[in-house]
């Protein structure tokens, strides 16, 4: 029998945590809890450029203990509900931030997927990327998929097959998650074989999903979710899955869907929306 106030220990620095996180407002502790929450854990090169670049505000030691103690399940929905509090200070509070998110991602003298997506979500979340135009929603109750679609959906599903469905990916599963992936899209055009892209290819197909109908992009997530949960152990995604695919969910400005959506806490103002069942 589990000891109720041995459990109830166990869970307190989350708590106290949350509790802390929640009267998070002024610039200067949002940009350095911001950046612990992308502190790679046992990297002593991030820790230290963390440490550098936040040795001014005082009182955020504390502030990144809170952060190391939450669950990877708490991490994203913190991230988001904290930038988007950043997005409401000054500019040059803002600017700063970006700045030295690339000094703390830069540390360890390489950049990881995941780092990539976390990039794009900061700039896109403090008002740096302004939002694409979705194209109209087509006439009929079908959607109409172009080469160009499919080709965009490809890549950036390439660009996921090194984060899903596991946490330590190896070439062949990546490619096997990317080849049932794209079986849904054959019918519409050739899909190419798996190819990672570079970063700016990864950024280029972005945008083209962004261009896609507010129909469209749901059918994507899901299809990327689904795939990814049938391909997981135990049916169940990693924390490094489930934020990839809800950093693209972001991106793409697309609901989480519920299966997605239950990996995670739910915080009061939550960002992500999940989808309905």
């Amino acid at each position: 029998m589990i000891d109720a106030h041995a459990a109830a220990q166990a869970h307190a620095p989350e708590r106290d945590a949350a509790d802390r996180l929640s009267r998070v407002h002024g610039a200067g502790e949002l940009h350095a809890v911001l950046l612990a929450l992308l502190l790679p854990s046992g990297s002593k090169r991030a820790l230290k450029a963390w440490q550098l670049d936040t040795a001014a505000i005082v009182g955020v030691e504390p502030l990144r203990q809170h952060v190391a103690s939450l669950a990877g399940a708490a991490r994203l929905p913190w991230f988001e509900l904290l930038l988007a509090r950043m997005a409401a200070q000054p500019l040059a509070a803002r600017q700063e931030l970006l700045q030295a998110t690339r000094r703390v991602m830069g540390a360890r003298g390489t950049a990881n997927p995941i780092d990539r997506l976390h990039w794009l979500a900061m700039r896109r979340g403090l008002g740096e990327v302004a939002p694409l135009a979705a194209r109209p929603e087509a006439s009929t109750e079908v959607a109409e998929w172009l080469e160009s679609d499919v080709l965009a959906i490809a890549a950036c599903s390439a660009f996921l097959s090194r984060l899903v469905p596991g946490p330590a990916v190896d070439a062949p599963q990546a490619q096997r998650w990317y080849d049932a992936v794209m079986a849904m899209w054959l019918p519409f055009a050739e899909v190419p074989a798996w190819q990672p892209p570079n970063a700016e290819g990864m950024v280029e197909a972005l945008a083209k999903m962004q261009t896609l109908s507010w129909m469209q992009r749901p059918v994507i997530v899901r299809n990327w979710v689904t795939t990814a949960i049938g391909m997981s152990p135990g049916l169940r995604l990693s924390d490094v899955s489930a934020d990839a695919l809800r950093l693209a969910c972001g991106l793409l400005d697309s609901p989480l869907p519920p299966e997605l959506a239950r990996h995670y806490i739910c915080l009061p103002g939550d960002a992500a929306r999940p989808a309905s069942a």
